[in-house]
């Protein structure tokens, strides 16, 4: 337990610093990026400089915890409670375990939580916790039943995905980028282990002639569950005279008292959310067991696994509300000040290093590395979503900059990429897809939501946006930075697969000049 524990942490602490190191040297390069205001504090050293440092604490020793807590108590529940179920041969309560999973555990994720406070500030935010768990949770039946009925995953992202930008046409535009932000929101720390692993395991019992294929799939369907299920309520919102009034999700920071205060708030909201979060799944556990009777050793590696996972997102989260929302929307204040191209650079560092501190992304490269023996490597796995969080980044900056609608992007992405899925492997499609549903955690919640909402309400102060309401703006610019994350990995994934075919053809040519050579060596002579 030692061992892995130290290990856990090493890993945590090469994921963390190189984003973090970033954000460092750029304060102190440049007094226009400082995180603080150099009037007040000439030597960089000011309160959100300072909450941003030790931040760092909270973050390495959360992500170490938690990805060790998860490997012992989600993924195993998971990969149980699908073996179970499975073996039950029992439809009907497959199908209503497969809704209440999705259900709760979308519901106890922290991110949702944010960003939902974040749109709905002076209302009821729950309606959309309900509305996005809802829709997860009947896209966990479906993918389930895909895999039973053995249809083709391919023409499912191309029926739902038809759906959703058929029912967009009814919606206002402006909607898009929050639509889409909250199917990325749904990729939390507590659901995606959770559901990777039940996955897998009902794969491994159902067997079939493509079990490898039948384990990766479900995190990609049911991040368009709440694409549906939400612009349908932006369609009602489009109808109706309700508005949104979101604000900007900044913490502004003038002293070292505040700083203190922050912390200890944030500590005190994470214990209670994150209790809030696990609650429904220990419970399901707890009454689920009764049936499984988990015993001994395994029962109590489960427990500890719930505590580390407990104690590993408290931390996170402390240090990424109390040290990455300030020095996120100081940062993207102080980008709308400094020349685009170089933000645009910056943007791609930040979206490429990003990445690499999503506990989600391990879970994913971990089954992915296991599943195919080592064909589809960790490497390759977190290369193209480095370069995939990257250039939403870069996508993301013009978009804001220029005004340019979301719906646009959504609509040429997905369309090159179900071109793509003509050509490549079901594999990578569904590996794709399963990708793109768990590249959108915390730090994007929690770094990138910020920045761009600062940017945006900055360039908004500057006249960028003409005489538009600054909610408007907000909704259609601010937000949407998720989403992006969130599609283009569906790119870059299935890039690997058209990469993966060609390299096969080329291998296969050489064999075959190899064979065919005309040299003495290969020739056979028989007996006669």
């Amino acid at each position: 337990m030692y061992n892995s524990l130290l290990r856990r942490l090493k890993e945590a602490t090469i994921l963390i610093l190189p984003i973090m190191c970033l954000v460092v040297v750029l304060s102190l390069s440049s007094s226009s990026l400082s995180l603080d205001s150099l009037n007040i504090y000439p030597n960089h050293l000011g309160p959100v400089f300072v909450s941003f440092l030790i931040s760092i604490v909270p973050l390495v020793i959360g992500l170490a915890l938690f990805n060790l807590g998860a490997d012992k108590s989600m993924g195993r529940i998971g990969t149980i409670v699908g073996n179970n179920l499975t073996k039950k041969k029992t439809l009907v309560l497959l199908c209503f375990g497969a809704v209440l999973i999705g259900l709760l555990t979308t519901m106890a994720g922290p991110n949702l939580e944010v960003l939902s406070l974040r749109l709905f500030p002076f209302a009821k935010n729950w309606i959309l916790i309900v509305i996005v768990s809802l829709g997860v949770g009947l896209m966990l039946l479906a993918a389930i039943l895909r895999v039973i009925y053995q249809k083709p995953l391919k023409m499912w992202y191309l029926i739902f995905y038809g759906v959703v930008f058929a029912l967009g046409c009814l919606a206002d535009k402006k909607f898009f980028a929050m639509v889409f932000d909250a199917s990325g929101a749904t990729s939390d720390s507590i659901a995606i282990p959770f559901i990777l692993a039940l996955g897998i395991g009902f794969a491994q019992v159902r067997g079939g002639k493509n079990p490898e294929e039948d384990a990766f799939g479900y995190a990609g369907l049911c991040a368009i569950g709440p694409l549906i299920s939400v612009i349908v309520m932006a369609i009602v919102l489009s109808n109706s005279n309700f508005t949104v009034n979101c604000v900007e999700a900044s913490t502004n920071l003038t002293s070292f008292s505040e700083m203190g205060n922050l912390y200890l708030h944030e500590f005190s909201w994470s214990c209670l959310e994150v209790a809030i979060s696990l609650l429904p799944i220990i419970l399901f556990f707890i009454i689920y067991n009764f049936f499984l009777k988990i015993k001994g050793q395994q029962l109590l590696s489960i427990i500890t696994g719930f505590i580390y996972t407990y104690f590993g997102l408290v931390l996170f989260l402390t240090g990424a509300n109390s040290g990455l929302i300030p020095a996120a929307s100081s940062l993207g204040e102080s980008f709308s000040n400094i020349n685009l191209g170089l933000f645009i650079l910056i943007g791609f560092i930040l979206g490429f290093l990003m990445i690499l501190a999503e506990p989600n992304v391990h879970v994913l490269a971990e089954r992915v590395n296991d599943i195919s023996s080592g064909v589809i490597s960790k490497k390759m796995i977190y290369l193209s979503l480095c370069i995939a969080t990257g250039l939403a980044a870069v996508l993301n900056i013009i978009r804001v900059r220029f005004n340019i609608p979301f719906a646009y992007f959504a609509i040429g992405i997905y369309l090159v990429v179900f071109i793509l899925a003509i050509f490549v492997p079901d594999i990578y499609v569904a590996l794709a897809f399963d990708s793109a549903g768990v590249s959108t955690g915390s730090l994007s919640a929690c770094f990138l939501l910020p920045l761009f909402i600062s940017y945006t309400r900055a360039l908004y102060n500057q006249g960028v946006y003409g005489s538009e309401k600054l909610e408007d703006v907000l909704l259609a610019n601010g937000f949407g930075c998720i989403g992006m994350v969130g599609m283009m990995p569906l790119l870059t994934v299935e890039i690997l697969g058209v990469i993966s075919i060609i390299r096969k053809a080329l291998f296969y040519k050489k064999v075959k000049e190899n064979v065919l050579e005309e040299d003495d060596s290969q020739v056979v002579h028989l007996p006669i």
